[in-house]
Order: structure tokens, then C-alpha cells, then sequence
């Protein structure tokens, strides 16, 4: 069953002409809880619970379609491996939306389905430390650690020696780019690290962290991203990963480095915040950002010269497509919401999208220390 647009603009983010999976959070059990609550108690967050059900309910008589190798990253969207490789991946967008139903019900039938798309992806996909394309497993490592408790003591084994081995090729990388590949590397190692009780790949992830924010964060708010691409996209997308790893970090080890590195500042004066800071006046409309326009990135100017409209030098950038960064960073500081209350175009609600109801219940634990399920 395929997404429907309105459900598209509603939850994720447009699609244009890439495989963009749907953020996914981990929520402890009390977040889970608060979750709940919301849905019965608050009429935005109930009527957002009502569209992410019946997505959920429409994708339980699908069959898992795994790959042994992903073919993503480097090639046009029009290429026909690309294009079927998007086909399996649209496991990831189900395994999201099973999450989110479990989330919100708890119901056994969610986390059934879930596990044979898991097992399926285990048993299938051959790691290669590729973080662009093994990024895309973000829905299905966050369901594993929500609910492993569904299953076996021998599948456990399987998938969680899958997810380090994943862990091991993405260190092992040669000439790892420092840019988003690297956020996106970070975001991977560290949360398979917490969640398979692996130390080596949380102290690769902390501090490889900290060197990025050193390296490809500068004291005007840009970053190496944004130099190389001449794309707020790509700014944006290099920054997501390290703030969901952050919450990640906030939650499930005691030391809440999270919240430190958000304003921790390298010695050029760098930081997370200074590049989150740096999208707002795009988000609300007083600035706009012709994309591309001095890429330095021959594989953006073959998507122009393909004809891909997304990619063509000047195309401006799109407000709505930083929601999800304002989301991630209001968890750590409240006064991101005033452009997210801009991007909802000034509206009532109290909720317009179902990854801000996530926020909410993982901020609503942001004291508490998180423990592995």
C-alpha cells in the first residue's frame, strides 16, 4: 500500500526524488506511556494518531523485500538498480510506521510484523560501511531495540551480531568524507553501540562527535556541507543525524552528553547550535538560498544535466524542509518552536506533526536516566 500525499505532507517530509526515510525516535517505556496520554487527552495529537493508524494497519499484509546489496549512493535517480533498491526500501517507511503504532497501542501485532521485516533485512543485507545507504536502516535499528523483547533468544543473537557488524564496517570505512557521510556514520555507530552494549563503538561515536563539530562546524553558522554542496538540504541533513544522536545519548547513558554537545563549541567558535541558528531566517522566510549554485560536487551536476528538477543550480530552497531539524533541536532549547509555529503557518494547534508529538515524550523524560531495554 503506497503513502498517500496527503499522508506524506502531513508526517515525512516531501520525497522529491530521493529516498528520504522517515525519522524515527527511540522512546523508553514512561516516554511511550506520555505518548499515550497525549493521544487521549489532547484532540491535535489524537487526530494525528488516527492518520499514522491507518497507515500502520494498511502495511500488515506486506511481505519483507531485503537486499543483499543496496544500490543508492552515487547513482542518478533515474538509474533502474537505484530505483529498485527504493522499492526495498520502502520496508523502512513500514517499519517506521509499526513503531509509531506500537508506541501508541502496545498491540503484539505491530511488533510481529516488525520482527520478520528485522529478521529478513538480518538474514539478507551484507554490510559495506557505506553510511549513506545504511543510514536508511535508522526505522528498523530503532524498532529492534524497542522491541526486543519479541524475539528469540537466537534471533536476538542474529540481529544484534548484524547490527555490529554494520557498526564495525561503517569504522572501518576508507577515506571516510567528512560531511554528512560522517554525521550519518556517527549517528549509526553510536546507537548500535548503546543499544548492542558495545563501549568500543559508543567511544568511537563520542569522540568522532566531538572532531566533527571541531572540523565541519565554523563560527558563522556553516558547515563543511554547505561550503562543498552550496545546498541548505545538505546542511540541514548533516546536521539531523548528530542532534538524533544526541537525544539518543541523552537517554540511554547517564552522563547526558547530549545536552553538552548541542553548545559545545570548538575553538573557532563552532557549535551545533550556531548551524542551527544559521537555517533560521531561511525557515521563516527573510532569507532564501539558491541551491547549488557552486557545488563543488560533479555528481550534483550530473543530476542537473539529467534534467532533475530538485537539482537544478538556483532552485530555492524549501522552508518546510527544516521542520524536522527545528523538531529535533526544540528538545534542546524550547525557542525553536517559534519557527516551527512559523513553518505551521501560525496556526492553533498544539501539534502539526506526528515527529513533534515524538519530541514532546522524549523531552518530557529529558531528566530522567534513560536504561537499556
Amino acid at each position: 500500500m503506497k503513502l498517500s500525499s496527503l499522508f506524506l505532507f502531513l508526517f515525512f517530509l516531501p520525497r522529491l526524488t530521493q529516498a528520504e526515510i522517515p525519522e524515527t525516535l527511540l522512546l523508553t517505556p514512561p516516554q511511550q506511556k506520555y505518548l499515550r496520554q497525549l493521544i487521549q487527552t489532547n484532540p491535535d495529537a489524537k487526530a494525528l494518531w488516527l492518520k499514522a493508524e491507518r497507515e500502520a494497519k494498511g502495511y500488515l499484509n506486506d511481505q519483507p523485500r531485503p537486499l543483499k546489496v543496496i544500490h543508492y549512493e552515487g547513482l542518478l535517480d533515474t538509474n533502474p538498480n537505484r530505483i529498485d533498491t527504493e522499492k526495498s526500501l520502502r520496508d523502512m517507511d513500514k517499519l517506521a510506521a509499526w513503531l509509531f503504532a506500537y508506541y501508541a497501542t502496545q498491540d503484539e501485532a505491530y511488533a510481529k510484523n516488525a520482527k520478520e521485516y528485522i529478521v529478513a533485512w538480518a538474514n539478507t543485507y551484507q554490510p559495506t560501511g557505506n553510511p549513506i545507504n545504511e543510514n536508511k536502516f535508522e526505522p528498523l535499528i530503532h524498532s529492534y531495540q524497542t522491541l526486543r523483547k519479541y524475539f528469540s533468544p537466537d534471533e536476538r543473537e542474529r540481529v544484534q551480531t548484524w547490527l555490529s557488524k554494520i557498526a564495525a564496517a561503517e569504522i572501518a570505512y576508507p577515506h571516510m568524507p567528512q560531511n554528512n557521510w560522517k554525521t550519518k556514520q556517527i549517528k549509526l555507530v553510536g546507537t548500535i553501540g548503546l543499544i548492542v552494549g558495545r563501549e568500543d563503538f559508543e567511544r568511537y561515536a563520542v569522540e568522532d562527535l566531538k572532531k566533527y563539530i571541531d572540523h565541519a562546524l565554523y563560527d558563522d553558522g556553516e558547515t563543511f556541507d554547505l561550503r562543498q554542496r552550496d545546498a541548505m538540504g545538505y546542511h540541514v541533513s548533516g546536521l539531523k543525524p548528530l542532534l538524533v544522536i544526541a537525544i539518543t545519548m541523552d537517554q540511554f547513558r547517564n552522563d547526558k552528553g547530549g545536552i553538552k554537545i548541542f553548545d559545545y563549541q570548538n575553538p573557532a567558535g563552532g557549535s551545533i547550535r550556531k548551524s542551527v541558528d544559521y537555517v533560521v531566517p531561511y525557515a521563516l522566510g527573510e532569507k532564501v538560498h539558491e541551491e547549488w549554485v557552486n557545488t563543488k560536487v560533479e555528481l550534483d551536476r550530473q543530476r542537473a544535466a539529467a534534467g532533475l528538477a530538485h537539482y537544478q543550480p538556483g532552485v530555492p530552497y524549501e522552508a518546510e524542509r527544516s521542520r524536522e531539524l527545528f523538531e529535533l533541536a526544540s528538545y534542546f532549547d524550547p525557542e525553536y518552536q517559534k519557527v516551527l509555529r512559523h513553518l505551521a503557518g501560525g496556526g492553533n494547534q498544539e501539534f502539526d506533526s506526528w515527529f513533534a508529538m515524538l519530541i514532546t515524550a522524549v523531552r518530557s523524560g529529558k531528566n530522567e536516566p534513560g536504561s537499556k531495554n
